[in-house]
C-alpha cells in the first residue's frame, strides 16, 4: 500500500489541532460558580468561534435560579465587519423558533445580507426548553465532523454547567428548607418549653393566690357586719361568717341543720323553705323577711337574700345567702301603721269634710265624714268623681279655681254648694293647700270644706238688717227735711195755682186769649211735672227696694241730693261748693244707696257747723278721679272737727257725737260703700273742719259723663264749680 505522506503529515496535523481543541475545551473552568453564572461562558463561544473560524456562536438557556432565558453572542472580529450580537438574536429568533427537537439541527439561513449555514445543538439529553448552542459559519460544507463534534463537546460543558448549576439550586432549595423547618421546630420548641414554664410559674402564682385569697375572703366575709352564709346547691350550710357564729351562738355544724334546730321561727319556717325550693328550681336570687333566735333566744326580724354562684358553663355551685337584720324598721314600720290608723280616726273624726289630691288635681283620699255626708262611696268620689256632688251652677267655678290654685300653686279658697245625702245644698267654703318640698314643688294637695250654710244665712240676715237700719236712718232724716221736702214742693204748686188763675183770666177776657192761655197750660204742665218729680225722687230715697247696682254718673246723684238741704243751707247761711270734675267714669251702684250715703256725709257736715259763728260756714263737695279704676267723692266742712284718736270709733255702730244722735248714720253708710267694694274714710283739714271721703271703683261699661249742667256754673280746679 502507497501511503501519501504530505497528506497523512496535514492530516495528522489536523487530527492534533482537533485534539488539541477538545482538550482546551475540555480543560475550560466550569462556567457555574459562586450559585450564578460568571464571566467563562463569553470566553467559552470566544474559544469558540476562534477555534472553528466562525461567524458566531450564540447560546440561549434558563437560569436555573431565576428561570428566565438568558442569550448570550459572540461574534468573528472580521475585517469584512462583525456581525452584532442584536442581529445574530434577531436573525435565529425566526429560524430556531422553539428549543429543536432533534439535534444537531444544520440549516442555511440569511442574516443581514450574508448567507450563513448553522448548526443547532440541544444543550443535555433530552430535548426540552433548557438551551440551545447555535455556531454559524460562511462556509457552505460547515459543519464537518470534527467541528460537530468540538461544538457537542463545548454543548456538554454548558449543559453540564447547567446541570450543576441546577443540582446546587434544589441543594439550596433542600439546605433552605431544611434549616427553615429545622428554624421553626426549633422555635416551637424553644415556645412551648418558655409556655410550660410560664404556665408552672403561673400556675404556682394562681395556687399561692387561691391560697392568700381564701385568707382574705374569710377575713372579708368575718369582716361583713351581717350574717353571711354559703350554703350547697342542696340547701345544706357550708360555711358561715363570723357575725353568723356570734348571733346564733351555734357552732357550723348545729346550723347545717338550720330548719330543725329552732334558728327560724317556726310561723315562718314553711314560707322561707317554700320560698328557697322556688329559687332552687328557678335558679332565681330570692328574698324573704323571717325571724331568726338570737343566742338569748330574742327572735329579730331578717331580710334574707340568697343569689347563686355559678360555675363557667353556667351550673349553681353554691347559693350565697345574706341576712340583714331589719328589726327597727319592721318596729317603725309598725309604728308608722299604728300612726296611720290614729291618724285616720282624728281625720275621720274632724267634724268637717277633709281631702287630698295628687299633684295632677285627681282626688285620692276622703274622710270617712265626707263619703257619708255626700252619700256615695270611696271608690266613687275619688279622682274627679267628687265633682257630681257639687251644685251643677257651681261645677264650672269650682272646676275654675281649682285650676287656678293648682297653676299658682298657692293656697285659695272658693265657696260652692255641696248636695247632702238627703239631696239638700248646702254652701261649704273650700280650701285647699298644697304641700311643697325644698324645692317649691308641689308633692301633694290637701283641703278641708267647712260647712257655712249657716254663715250664709247670717250675712243674708245682716244684709236684711242693714237695709233696715239704712231705711230707719233715711226716715230719721224726714223731720230735718220735712221744710225742705215742703219749699220743693211749694214751689211748683204755687206755680199751678198762678198759672191757672193766669189762664183764666185770659180765658175770660172779651176776646179770649187763647195763645196766652195754652202758654200758661204749659207752664202749669211743667211746674205739675216737677212736683211729681220730687215725690217721685223721696218715694224711692224712703223705700225699702232691694238693693240693685247699675251703672251711673255720681255728679247726677249728687246733684240730684242737693235740692233736698237747700231749705237748711240758706237757713243756717252756709256757703255751699259743688267741685264735680268733667268727664267723670260712671261707677257702679245703687242709685238710693249711694244717694244716701251722699246725704248722710252733707247732712253730718252741716250739723258740725252749726254752732260756728267766728268763721264762714264752708261746705264743699267734690268728685274726682282716685287714681286709674277708682272715683271719689269727698264732703269737706269748716266745722269743729274731731278727735284723731277717735277717728275709728266715728264709723261704729251707735257711737256719736251729737246730744240727740243715734249713732248709725256713718256705720250704715260704711256698710252701704263696702258692699259697693269700696272704703269709706275721714281725714281732719289743715285749717277747721273735717272731710269725710268714700272712693268706689269705676263702672267697667265705659267713660260717661253728664254734661247737662247747670249754666251759671263755673270751672275751677280742674272741674265745675257751683256756688249756692
Amino acid at each position: 500500500m502507497v501511503v501519501n505522506s504530505k497528506h497523512s503529515a496535514e492530516q495528522n496535523q489536523y487530527s492534533r489541532c482537533c485534539i488539541n481543541d477538545l482538550n482546551r475545551i475540555l480543560a475550560h473552568p466550569p462556567i457555574w460558580s459562586d450559585g450564578s453564572f460568571s464571566g467563562i461562558l463569553p470566553d467559552l463561544l470566544d474559544m469558540v468561534v476562534d477555534m472553528l473560524h466562525l461567524e458566531f456562536a450564540y447560546v440561549r438557556l434558563k437560569d436555573p435560579v431565576k428561570m428566565e432565558y438568558l442569550e448570550v453572542a459572540r461574534t468573528a472580529r472580521s475585517p469584512g465587519g462583525a456581525i452584532g450580537p442584536r442581529e445574530v438574536s434577531s436573525g435565529l429568533s425566526n429560524s430556531l423558533g422553539q428549543v429543536p427537537k432533534t439535534s444537531p439541527l444544520i440549516q442555511r439561513i440569511a442574516i443581514g445580507d450574508r448567507e450563513l449555514s448553522t448548526i443547532s445543538l440541544h444543550l443535555g439529553l433530552i430535548p426540552d426548553d433548557t438551551g440551545v448552542l447555535v455556531a454559524a459559519s460562511h462556509r457552505a460544507e460547515f459543519p464537518e465532523e470534527a467541528e460537530t463534534l468540538r461544538l457537542r463537546i463545548a454543548a456538554n460543558q454548558i449543559a453540564s454547567g447547567l446541570q450543576e448549576a441546577r443540582l446546587f439550586s434544589q441543594r439550596g432549595r433542600i439546605d433552605e428548607t431544611i434549616d427553615q423547618e429545622v428554624w421553626r421546630r426549633t422555635k416551637e420548641i424553644v415556645a412551648l418549653s418558655e409556655d410550660r414554664r410560664k404556665e408552672i410559674v403561673e400556675l404556682r402564682r394562681v395556687v399561692e393566690s387561691l391560697r392568700v385569697r381564701e385568707i382574705d375572703i374569710q377575713l372579708v366575709v368575718d369582716a361583713i357586719p351581717a350574717p353571711l352564709a354559703i350554703m350547697t346547691a342542696d340547701g345544706e350550710v357550708e360555711a358561715v361568717n363570723r357575725p353568723v357564729l356570734e348571733y346564733f351562738g351555734m357552732g357550723a355544724d348545729e346550723l347545717k341543720r338550720w330548719s330543725t334546730t329552732g334558728a327560724v321561727h317556726p310561723d315562718d319556717v314553711a314560707a322561707t323553705i317554700s320560698t328557697w325550693r322556688r329559687a332552687v328550681e328557678t335558679g332565681e336570687p330570692y328574698e324573704v323577711e323571717s325571724r331568726h333566735r338570737r343566742s338569748d333566744g330574742v327572735y329579730r326580724w331578717f331580710n334574707v337574700r340568697g343569689f347563686p354562684l355559678r360555675d363557667k358553663d353556667g351550673d349553681i355551685v353554691r347559693w350565697c345567702v345574706l341576712q340583714i337584720d331589719v328589726e327597727e324598721r319592721k318596729c317603725a314600720e309598725e309604728a308608722l301603721r299604728a300612726n296611720e290608723r290614729n291618724l285616720n280616726l282624728i281625720i275621720n273624726t274632724i267634724p268637717a269634710l277633709v281631702w287630698s289630691a295628687r299633684t295632677d288635681g285627681s282626688a285620692d283620699f276622703f274622710n270617712q265624714h265626707y263619703a257619708n255626708y255626700v252619700g256615695l262611696s270611696l271608690e266613687q268620689i275619688q279622682g274627679s268623681g267628687w265633682i257630681a256632688a257639687i251644685h251643677p251652677d257651681d261645677r264650672s267655678g269650682i272646676a275654675h279655681a281649682w285650676q287656678s290654685f293648682m297653676a299658682s300653686r298657692k293656697a285659695g279658697e272658693k265657696e260652692a254648694r255641696l248636695r247632702r245625702v238627703d239631696g239638700t245644698y248646702r254652701w261649704f267654703l273650700f280650701r285647699a293647700n298644697p304641700l311643697l318640698d325644698g324645692s317649691g314643688n308641689v308633692i301633694k294637695w290637701f283641703g278641708i270644706n267647712t260647712d257655712i250654710e249657716d254663715r250664709k244665712r247670717a250675712e243674708e240676715q245682716l244684709r236684711d238688717t242693714q237695709t233696715k237700719l239704712a231705711h230707719m236712718a233715711r226716715m230719721t232724716t224726714m223731720s230735718e227735711l220735712t221744710a225742705s221736702i215742703a219749699h220743693e214742693v211749694n214751689q211748683p204748686l204755687s206755680g199751678i195755682v198762678t198759672n191757672a188763675s193766669t189762664c183764666l183770666r185770659m180765658l175770660t177776657a172779651d176776646p179770649p186769649n187763647v195763645t196766652g192761655a195754652l202758654e200758661t197750660v204749659r207752664r202749669t204742665l211743667r211746674d205739675g211735672n216737677r212736683a211729681s218729680d220730687i215725690i217721685g225722687r223721696l218715694r224711692s230715697l224712703f223705700n225699702r227696694k232691694a238693693p240693685v247696682a247699675r251703672p251711673l254718673d255720681l255728679n247726677e246723684a249728687t246733684r240730684e241730693v242737693i235740692p233736698l238741704l237747700l231749705n237748711r243751707i240758706h237757713r243756717d247761711g252756709i256757703s255751699l261748693r259743688m267741685e264735680l270734675a268733667e268727664d267723670l267714669p260712671l261707677v257702679s251702684g245703687d242709685r238710693v244707696q249711694l244717694q244716701q250715703v251722699i246725704l248722710n256725709l252733707l247732712q253730718n257736715a252741716m250739723d258740725a257747723m252749726s254752732m260756728i259763728n267766728d268763721r264762714p260756714r264752708t261746705l264743699t263737695i267734690r268728685t274726682e278721679r282716685d287714681q286709674s279704676n277708682w272715683i271719689r267723692l269727698s264732703v269737706q266742712d269748716s266745722g269743729r272737727g274731731f278727735d284723731v284718736e277717735a277717728v275709728e270709733k266715728l264709723f261704729d255702730a251707735f257711737y256719736t257725737t251729737k246730744d240727740d244722735g243715734m249713732g248709725i248714720g256713718l256705720s250704715v253708710s260704711r256698710s252701704i260703700i263696702k258692699n259697693h267694694h269700696g272704703r269709706l274714710w275721714a281725714s281732719s283739714n289743715d285749717s277747721a273742719g273735717a272731710t269725710f271721703s268714700f272712693s268706689i271703683p269705676r263702672s267697667a261699661e265705659g267713660i260717661t259723663s253728664a254734661h247737662s249742667l247747670d249754666a251759671k256754673a263755673t270751672p275751677a280746679r280742674g272741674g265745675v264749680t257751683r256756688n249756692v
